[in-house]
């Protein structure tokens, strides 16, 4: 069972590598979006399917009802520890790497798509990545007996490297962020929360609210 969940992360985790290459050779904005987009539905769509069929349980994805008040305390805790990374951290990294930046997102402020993506896309990134890269990452780890350290510094790899294209800053610096959002799952074995501050986080970066408030 350890080894199918190890294959299972990888096979969710695949697309999220591969579609950093929609960033870098995509511009037109509708096929990037199916594209970005649909590498992310599929991997859910493959880890629900199992979780119908019971082959997975919620708990194995971090799916994990809290307690409202420990909900609330969790979503305002990490959320806060999560700006304090994110937007300082790529900040700060910025300053000591070069950009090697690749890619980028097609979808502007002045396009008819930005709302929807600011939106539904956020929500989605969110979604996919908090139940793959931090619930089925954090189950899997530790069911293959790894250390609690070795858990956090591994899952930040890889959810670190989904960043790739847009270069050795966004990888460090998500890396750090999504090892903080990580001490969630660790706490309370539930994404709920994270899945939140995921939303929120993203939102104030892309929109630049986050640099605005940190006036970096």
């Amino acid at each position: 069972m350890t080894n199918n969940k190890t294959t299972l992360l990888i096979l969710a985790a695949l697309p999220f590598y591969l579609n950093d290459f929609n960033n870098i050779f995509i511009k037109h904005e509708l096929l990037w979006l199916a594209i970005d987009y649909g590498a992310k539905i599929i991997p859910l769509g493959l880890l629900f399917y199992l979780l119908k069929k019971d082959t997975l349980s919620r708990a194995d994805l971090g799916l994990v009802p809290l307690p409202f008040r420990q909900l609330i305390f969790w979503t305002m805790g990490i959320t806060i520890l999560g700006l304090c990374f994110d937007e300082p951290g790529f900040a700060l990294w910025s300053k000591l790497l070069p950009s090697l930046r690749l890619g980028s997102i097609p979808v502007g402020p002045d396009s008819p798509l930005y709302t929807l993506d600011m939106t539904l896309g956020l929500a989605l990134v969110a979604i996919s990545e908090e139940v793959i890269f931090r619930g089925l990452a954090f189950t899997t780890l530790k069911n293959r007996n790894y250390s609690i350290p070795q858990i956090f510094l591994i899952s930040a790899i890889i959810f670190g490297l989904i960043h790739w294209s847009q270069g050795p800053v966004a990888i460090i610096a998500t890396a750090i962020t999504g090892s903080g959002l990580m001490i969630c799952m660790y706490c309370t074995g539930s994404i709920y929360p994270t899945i939140i501050a995921h939303y929120v986080i993203n939102y104030l970066s892309f929109s630049g609210k986050a640099v605005e408030f940190w006036g970096l």
